[in-house]
């Protein structure tokens, strides 16, 4: 029999693939891409991925070498990767510039990489198909939300896309609450009735996925439903992948790491707040999940849904080009909900007027609070801050809590919320301190906590309003599994009056009792760096408005924003629901500064304990690239400056911005670094260099 060789990938930042032989006599079967296989790695035991299949070696032997080529040790028991993920892997490896098997094994459970670990994977995989199918279903599935004549005209367009069985993407925008979610559940619906066609449903974040999951079981069968995010446990995870990659299940609900899941029948698919920039992985792998799930759809000719209150300007500028059709949602879906209204509170007239007190609270939002607890609904007061206060200062030699580690501000927290000692953390890194009595650089004992966090709101407002029942939401209360649900939970049940939290209240969640929603500290995105500080403030102040009036029933539903700047635009836009407009004008303001999505971007960062070194690897990368390659005349290279946060846990961070209006330009000088970068990496391990495709954060 003749020889035959494979070349696969592993999960690894390395470019190679690796020469492994094939003994088909004592695998059992033929080689074939995707397959996974069982390998020894250096002297690790590990998983890979089939890239490649051939009688010869990938390179020369020298004559008179002993072949040192190790055998495949054995196959996984599961259906090999299918031949879609195969090409969106391949696209995702060229765009984004990362290692083929790093990002074809990125999605499987770190459990499934252990092949010493298969067998009980497997049996364990046994018991939970018996326990799901013994499950009785605690819904009755086939549920219809009764829909308006808006809404059901949508739905006619999306059906009349599907019906084509062709690739389409539209964008689903509608106001909050206006029914977005029933349009798209009934198109999938009629999508995945019979046979065996699947549907991909994306979210931005795991805390909207119980909400969505418990509607969803009232559309599909709970064994027709899978669930897939990092906050399931080992074996939720393990067994919800393997139901994927054996075809079962109609409904797969996810975040952004779904994108890349293995889905053999999919038919449709849908991105929920397809704005939010969370889409966009920020560590490791990064790539975003909905530029590769209009790829997947694109790719398999299936239709694919954007959903969203405020489009991102990437896909609102499509819409403006007539690239993509526009489904429009325009009123409240449920009968008597109501679009809260927007009131502007001055706070320099507040100041002025002696209406404001030395906690940032103006007597207008303290009455309106009062007068919704009596009438029995809930107020949701929105400070997108977490902590107690973001800095602790010394008012005589202005030394402030800053992180030894980080080049950031270390924020005051509560121990607990039933304690009064703090401490000092850092967001970045996890840095934790005691609050010091006195300056640690001049010993005066008055140190002042400089603005407000959620914590600091919660004491406030636990001080003005006693008897209120009041409940906290952020990442500092939901940090186990399960606690966010409960927490919304509570929100649902009207256990909680007076609800404060940060941007996990914003997206998604239907609190039928929340009547006023009042908007603290909104202005620091007005001064931001960031040029989508603007278009991420607009996005989030509809959002959060939007989680008012939905109950039906009152016509007092009213955002309430404490503002320095109550002329500015962005207020106009959502005081007058001029939503289109608004957006209109912000991709007209990139188009004359020549920024995304009128131009393409890439960052290149360099990270060591040098910021010297960093600059200076990145400054030579630009020169090598440039002076080898004259073809970079459409590419404009940036030089070499620190990150937003220069230092971080240690290390010191700098980057170059590359841009260009042409994308393949773009593409073409960013491989020509990579091989630069790779020199650089075999040189000197003491530096890190990462590319980042369609940065979001600088």
């Amino acid at each position: 029999m003749a020889n035959l060789y494979v070349q696969v990938g592993i999960d690894a930042p390395l470019f190679n693939l690796f020469d492994y032989h094939w003994n088909e006599e004592s695998l059992g079967a033929p080689p074939k891409i995707g397959t996974l296989v069982k390998l020894e790695f250096g002297k690790k035991l590990t998983t890979g991925i089939v890239l490649r299949v051939s009688k010869t070696l990938s390179y020369t032997e020298r004559a008179g070498k002993k072949s040192n080529v190790k055998d495949v040790l054995g196959l996984a028991p599961i259906a090999r990767v299918d031949p879609g993920i195969m090409r969106l892997g391949n696209f995702a490896a060229k765009y984004y510039l990362r290692p083929i098997g790093e990002i074809l094994l990125s999605t499987i459970p770190n459990e499934w990489k252990k092949p010493q670990l298969w067998e009980k994977l497997t049996k364990q995989i046994e018991k939970q198909q018996l326990k799901l199918a013994g499950k009785k279903n605690s819904e009755v599935s086939g549920q219809n939300y009764e829909l308006n004549q808006e809404q059901q005209q949508v739905l006619n367009t999306l059906l009349d896309y599907s019906e084509k069985k062709a690739y389409k993407t539209a964008l689903l925008r509608g106001v909050t609450g206006s029914g977005k979610t029933a349009v798209y559940l009934n198109w999938l619906q009629d999508i995945t009735k019979g046979g065996d066609a699947q549907a991909l449903i994306l979210v931005p974040e795991i805390n909207l996925t119980p909400q969505l999951e418990k509607t969803l079981k009232k559309y599909f069968l709970e064994k027709d439903l899978i669930t897939l995010h990092s906050n399931l446990t080992p074996l939720e995870r393990n067994f919800a992948w393997w139901r994927l990659q054996s075809g079962h299940g109609k409904i797969i609900l996810g975040t952004r790491l779904s994108v890349l899941a293995p889905i053999p029948k999919l038919r449709a698919i849908v991105i929920d707040e397809e704005h939010d920039q969370s889409y966009k992985q920020q560590e490791g792998l990064r790539y975003s999940a909905r530029d590769l799930a209009i790829w997947r759809a694109a790719d398999l000719k299936i239709p694919i849904l954007l959903s969203s209150a405020t489009p991102s300007c990437e896909t609102w500028l499509k819409v403006m080009e007539h690239k993509i059709p526009l489904l429009k949602l325009s009123h409240r879906a449920k009968k008597g909900a109501t679009t809260p209204k927007l009131e502007l509170i001055d706070l320099k007239n507040a100041k002025i007027n002696k209406q404001l007190d030395k906690n940032g609270l103006t007597i207008q939002i303290k009455q309106a609070i009062e007068k919704t607890w009596q009438s029995g609904k809930q107020s949701l007061v929105f400070v997108n801050r977490r902590g107690y206060a973001p800095v602790l200062s010394c008012i005589h030699c202005s030394w402030k809590s800053e992180c030894k580690k980080c080049s950031a501000w270390m924020v005051v927290h509560k121990k607990s919320a039933k304690q009064e000692d703090r401490i000092l953390q850092c967001h970045h890194c996890g840095l934790v301190n005691w609050l010091p009595k006195i300056c640690p650089d001049c010993g005066n004992q008055d140190l002042q906590m400089l603005g407000m966090g959620t914590q600091k709101i919660e004491d406030v407002l636990e001080e003005l309003f006693p008897k209120m029942s009041l409940l906290r939401v952020d990442s500092d209360t939901s940090k186990n599994k399960g606690q966010a649900e409960t927490l919304f939970a509570k929100i649902h049940s009207g256990q909680a009056q007076l609800i404060v939290g940060t941007q996990m209240l914003t997206k998604g969640h239907d609190f039928e009792q929340v009547e006023i929603v009042v908007v603290l500290d909104a202005d620091k995105s007005l001064y931001s760096h960031d040029f989508r500080a603007i278009e991420k403030m607009f996005s989030q102040l509809v959002q959060v408005a939007g989680r008012g009036g939905r109950g039906g029933g009152s016509e007092q539903a009213k955002i309430y924003i404490q503002t320095q700047f109550p002329e500015h635009p962005l207020f106009w836009a959502i005081a007058t629901d001029r939503h289109e407009e608004f957006l209109t004008s912000l991709v007209n303001e990139r188009k004359q500064s020549k920024l995304p999505p009128y131009s393409y971007q890439a960052m290149i960062i360099a990270e060591s304990r040098s910021f010297e070194k960093n600059v200076e690897v990145l400054q030579q990368i630009k020169k090598e690239v440039m002076s080898c390659h004259n073809q970079f005349a459409q590419v404009l290279f940036y030089d070499a400056v620190p990150r937003g946060i220069q230092k971080l846990a240690g290390q010191e961070r700098a980057q170059m911005l590359l841009e260009s209006a042409d994308r393949q330009a773009l593409q073409i000088a960013l491989e020509h670094c990579l091989g630069v970068i790779e020199k650089v990496k075999k040189k000197s391990r003491a530096i890190k260099i990462i590319i980042d495709r369609d940065p979001i954060q600088f």
